[in-house]
């Protein structure tokens, strides 16, 4: 055995114990989000953790950020998360309510191994990618360095078009920030869809059920929804951020890809 495999198996109890309680738990498939940081992934992640039918791993555990070839390789995936027993531990450390039937992690980096994902899960698996205005994403600036932006511009793109690869894939849904927050009742409505799951008023009450109400990634404990954090990047201390932003050829043609920017049309 090599010894990338015995470090994915360092936690061979763990592996056993949380896989036994997902089988008895989970009888649906898992759901997957993932997409450039700063787009709304962990939000969404607290909106999922309010449906009677989800559980939601509530931190972020960079499971399928870290791959390994699989050395047995007997009709299993090529590749094999290195440390599934994270995931597993918070099947066990966690209440599972009788009503769950499926579970949801979330890491922003999920979005660059969509394929991976796919087929470790032999494609019984839901994928959503977040997708957010990168002018927003790239202005937005880090909770605890308030001096520094989150996200550079190369990763923006990157990320964003690791995930819109798979836009029609079946089992991926591409779903926009400014949808989520401002036609909320129908992105809901739309998840559901997609999920092959009910629009229950517990659900359209997501807020008062939601099991994670913390986030690294906020300042602040989960808020209701709202659409005060749209276009922040016109504000006046953002200027010369948005000079170099908008002088990245590759950030305008995704920007106009994606209908956030209107291409200029010629004239004649």
């Amino acid at each position: 055995m090599n010894n990338a495999f015995k470090r994915r198996l360092s936690n061979p109890l763990i592996n056993y114990l949380g896989s036994r309680r997902a089988r008895r738990k989970f009888s649906d498939a898992p759901i997957i989000i993932g997409g450039c940081a700063r787009t709304g992934t962990s939000l969404l992640l607290s909106i999922l953790a309010g449906h009677p039918r989800i559980f939601a791993v509530p931190t972020e555990t960079g499971v399928f950020s870290n791959w390994e070839k699989n050395p047995e390789t007997n009709g299993l995936p090529e590749h094999v998360p290195q440390r599934m027993d994270r995931i597993h531990r918070s099947f066990l450390s966690h209440t599972i309510p009788g009503t769950v039937t499926r579970w949801c992690e979330k890491t922003p980096s999920n979005v660059r191994h969509i394929e991976k994902i796919f087929a470790f899960f032999d494609e019984r698996v839901k994928f959503i990618h977040l997708v957010r205005d990168g002018r927003d994403v790239l202005t937005s600036v880090h909770p605890e360095r308030p001096e520094d932006y989150w996200v550079a511009p190369g990763r923006w793109v990157s990320d964003t078009r690791a995930g819109l690869a798979y836009r029609d894939h079946p089992g991926v849904l591409t779903l926009r920030y400014e949808d989520l927050v401002s036609r909320h009742e129908q992105s809901l409505e739309l998840i559901c869809q997609f999920l092959g799951e009910e629009m229950s008023e517990e659900f359209r009450h997501w807020f008062e059920h939601s099991k994670v109400r913390r986030n690294r990634a906020w300042c602040h404990p989960l808020k209701q929804v709202h659409t005060a954090s749209l276009q922040k990047w016109k504000k006046p201390e953002h200027a010369a951020r948005m000079e170099e932003i908008m002088d990245n050829p590759e950030v305008v043609e995704l920007l106009k890809e994606l209908g956030y920017v209107q291409p200029i049309l010629p004239t004649y």
